[in-house]
């Protein structure tokens, strides 16, 4: 009887486990690879999203009049009122802009991503603007590797390191869920020697 009762308790925790880790899932639902690469100076691209909350226009725009270190040019509005803008410096094969969807609670995420940083950002409704919950510069990899913020094809949202520019490479990685209470990332360290992030997202 004691033994039912141990595989009958192991059994719920093991549903109980997978239900749970199941329940937070991410969605790449809108990826711009290497957008600004080819965009000219004072170029601009924008692009809106729905949110619970309104709706958010991002815009990127090629400045012309300013160093190298500030050329780029984001700027965020919720329902046509400005509530951010950032700089960047302009790097060699542009920039990524990537949308990840929690599908447990339908926020949405927005990445910012380069070969020499990477970036994550989202709407604060307690805030009342956008935060950056992932900074790459912040997480431990080796020199000459490059950030990417991504979904894998399991749901999972990883922060790897990888250097695309060796054959076969492999990645380290860093994975991310929500934590409700207290309104913010919660990581953990999943080791090195994956296999390369490009293989294994969506």
């Amino acid at each position: 009887m004691r033994k039912l009762f141990v595989a009958v308790l192991s059994l719920l925790v093991m549903t109980c486990t997978a239900v749970c880790f199941a329940a937070e899932t991410y969605q790449v639902i809108y990826d711009a690879e290497n957008f600004t690469e080819n965009m000219r100076d004072n170029d601009a691209v924008s692009d809106t999203f729905s949110t619970p909350y309104g709706t958010l226009k991002f815009q990127m725009r090629k400045l012309w009049q300013t160093g190298s270190d500030k050329r780029m040019h984001l700027i965020v509005w919720l329902n046509d009122t400005r509530i951010s803008e950032q700089y960047y410096p302009e790097v060699t094969n542009g920039y990524t802009f990537r949308v990840i969807k929690n599908t447990s609670n339908s926020e949405l995420y927005y990445v910012v991503q380069s070969i020499e940083r990477a970036y994550m950002y989202g709407y604060s409704p307690d805030a009342q603007k956008i935060v950056t919950y992932i900074d790459s510069q912040n997480y431990a990899h080796e020199p000459g590797t490059f950030p990417y913020i991504v979904v894998l094809k399991n749901g999972n949202l990883v922060l790897a390191f990888e250097n695309a520019y060796i054959p076969h490479p492999r990645s380290s990685r860093y994975q991310f869920t929500w934590d409700a209470s207290k309104k913010w990332f919660g990581y953990s360290d999943i080791g090195k020697d994956w296999p390369s992030i490009i293989r294994d997202k969506q």
